[in-house]
């Protein structure tokens, strides 16, 4: 099994998946249409987001040859791709988006009590189109800590990982991720706006709020630079991934690529069922990958996510295998990467008993671990709309796949098509990085200035708050959580069901003494401060806090609120790295699957904690750092 190559009909589904992605996508010796599979695979990257993309281009560039299976379809010229004020929208588009449904609490009736509940659970959109998440996520890239780089050497033993060394991947990133901040005066030309930006310079006391002489000083500060020099608080205009005020990422980086002759082949509409295995190894040894050229299969696409029974699906399409030299990557993403590796025999073996899955290797970390932020909403309400989203609209027809005939009733969009504008941005107009505590050894808020009402998903959720035009958020983000309690796990056998998602937030002992929730109640406090702050500022433009509303007073309320009504959106850490002899890691500092050979895992559920407050930069510096690895003959 030591050959590379795709069965016939392998092949044709392959050469249909290249044209899906770029007209004439050609890689290696192999000219356009030629028999690329007769080339041989070194590598198969499975999934194309933050952590496979950028990983398969970067092999491919250093001549190795790359197979890139990737479950969604190339949107590149949709709208809803490319404007980045459209993102919401993005999450409930089915060209582009999977849908699972979570559960926050272990109990039941606890979640039935957030307002977002649905009756298959709590909504969490992903990406399914080239990129990944990276087609739909807010383009938010903003490193971590350095002491979060730290805390990975010390937990797997390896200095690699110390801040010093991870650096370097930054720069690699940015040698071909775009980089942009916002125009300060989108913010600033609005009245309303700017003066709830000026209050919360002043009730945050930020670290560069004291040196400035205006605003706009304050804005101009960069806060990956400041974060690169160490721990820091402050008000900053958010980096964005994009170029020229449009999205751009894993895709971008991929195509590049492909253009560039590379031998990177990439096929889209590529759903991988399970890693194919060496059945003559001693020790078990991935080979290939089986997987359907068929969308909407899975249980997450759109519309099968909304069916009554969204886990009852079967491939019509044949299955197809294919295989590498060297080895098989899943990147996958926090969800779907453990599920591969489950119904692929590795993991719980109690687990997979269950349903009847040969095991082939016991890595009882698998699924566990998951992490992620929380999120709350503080909105408040005006009496007239604010003027920076005043004219916009955010029609339906924006997200039509010809974008020189849509939207055109929609002045901002108008605007966008110039290089100008609030859809140059995801709305994020500016954040406050701060400390809930004074004691705090690192800033663990993120609070967001969202001129729109922004409560969390659920389906429909961005068309309404597209409609809403006289509302203002502080979303409150909880960075450095403390909770590992969640699982993905198995919802059956079959590689197209939905796995069982189980977040198990805060502590479920003692939930409103969790010291995350508690974190968020003094978030709460800030935002309010803010509010105070600028009806001192503006006495004459009264501001109403709606959400929760000023009944939610003492700190008891306001985290029984927040157990109740927050979210995620960050979700990471369940294919856990550590050191080999830790029996909940489930790969090495080098991304190995431990106890298997020529297999990997490289995306955000390699984390053994969740990093920063943005997970998709750190993810982009892990792919790099992935390449060293395996171009470094760490096989």
């Amino acid at each position: 099994m030591s050959a590379s190559y795709l069965t016939p009909r392998g092949l044709i589904a392959a050469i249909v998946g290249f044209l899906a992605v770029l007209p004439h996508c050609s890689s290696g010796k192999a000219g356009p249409g030629e028999d690329h599979a007769a080339l041989g695979y070194e590598y198969i990257v499975v999934g194309s987001g933050a952590g496979g993309g950028p990983l398969a281009a970067r092999l491919a560039e250093a001549g190795k040859r790359v197979l890139l299976l990737e479950a969604g379809d190339d949107v590149g010229a949709s709208l809803a791709y490319r404007v980045p004020a459209m993102h919401a929208l993005a999450t409930e588009d089915a060209r582009m988006a999977w849908w699972f449904f979570v559960h926050h609490s272990a109990d039941p009736a606890i979640d039935r009590t957030d307002s977002k509940w649905t009756k298959q659970g709590l909504l969490y959109p992903r990406g399914s189109a080239l990129g990944g998440s990276t087609a739909v996520n807010a383009m938010v890239t903003v490193l971590p800590s350095r002491s979060d780089w730290n805390r990975v050497a010390e937990l797997t033993g390896d200095r690699s990982w110390r801040a010093d060394a991870m650096d370097r991947y930054y720069g690699r990133v940015r040698e071909w991720l775009g980089v942009e901040l916002a125009d300060p005066s989108l913010a600033l030309r609005d009245d309303k706006v700017a003066s709830f930006l000026a209050a919360a310079a002043t009730a945050s006391q930020s670290d560069n709020a004291g040196t400035a002489s205006s605003l706009a000083t304050i804005l101009s500060h960069d806060v990956n630079e400041a974060l690169r020099d160490g721990e820091t608080t402050g008000l900053y205009r958010l980096p964005l991934a994009t170029a020229k005020g449009e999205r751009n990422g894993a895709r971008e980086r991929i195509l590049a690529t492909v253009k560039a002759g590379h031998p990177l082949t990439v096929v889209t509409g590529a759903f991988v069922t399970k890693v194919l295995w060496d059945e003559r190894a001693a020790v078990p040894t991935a080979r290939g990958v089986e997987y359907v050229v068929e969308r909407g299969v899975y249980g997450a696409s759109l519309p099968r996510a909304l069916k009554p029974s969204p886990n009852d699906a079967e491939a019509s399409a044949p299955a197809e295998q294919a295989f590498a030299s060297a080895e098989i990557i899943l990147a996958a993403g926090v969800f779907n990467s453990p599920q591969l590796l489950m119904v692929s025999g590795v993991g719980d073996d109690v687990q997979l008993a269950k349903y009847g899955i040969a095991q082939r290797v016991v890595r009882t970390g698998v699924g566990e671990n998951l992490q992620d932020r929380y999120e709350a909403p503080v909105v408040s309400e005006l009496d007239a709309p604010l003027e920076v989203v005043a004219p916009c609209s955010l029609a339906n027809d924006t997200l039509a796949l010809d974008d020189d005939s849509a939207g055109t009733s929609d002045p901002c969009l108008t605007a966008w098509r110039s290089h100008e504008g609030v859809y140059q941005t995801p709305g994020f107009l500016a954040s406050v990085l701060t400390r809930s505590r004074p004691d705090e050894p690192l800033a663990d808020l993120q609070i967001f200035a969202v001129p729109t009402d922004a409560r969390g998903y659920y389906p429909g959720y961005a068309k309404d708050s597209a409609a809403v035009k006289n509302r203002f958020t502080w979303l409150l983000l909880k960075a450095h959580t403390k909770n590992h309690d969640g699982t993905v796990r198995l919802a059956g056998a079959s590689p197209f069901a939905r796995p069982a998602i189980h977040f198990n937030s805060y502590d479920e002992k003692d939930p409103l003494g969790d010291p995350d929730l508690l974190a968020l109640v003094e978030g709460v406090k800030v935002a309010r401060s803010i509010a105070k702050e600028m009806r001192a500022l503006v006495p004459s433009d009264p501001v109403r806090e709606i959400w929760p509303g000023p009944a939610v007073s003492s700190d008891a309320e306001l985290a029984a609120w927040i157990r109740k009504e927050s979210w995620g959106h960050h979700a990471c850490c369940t294919d856990k790295m550590g050191r080999t002899d830790d029996p909940s890691a489930v790969v090495d500092a080098q991304f190995r699957v431990i106890g298997a050979r020529g297999l990997r895992v490289v995306d955000a559920s390699v984390f053994p904690e969740i990093p920063g407050t943005f997970i998709a930069l750190p993810t982009y510096m892990i792919a790099e750092k992935a390449a060293d690895a395996i171009l470094g003959g760490a096989l």
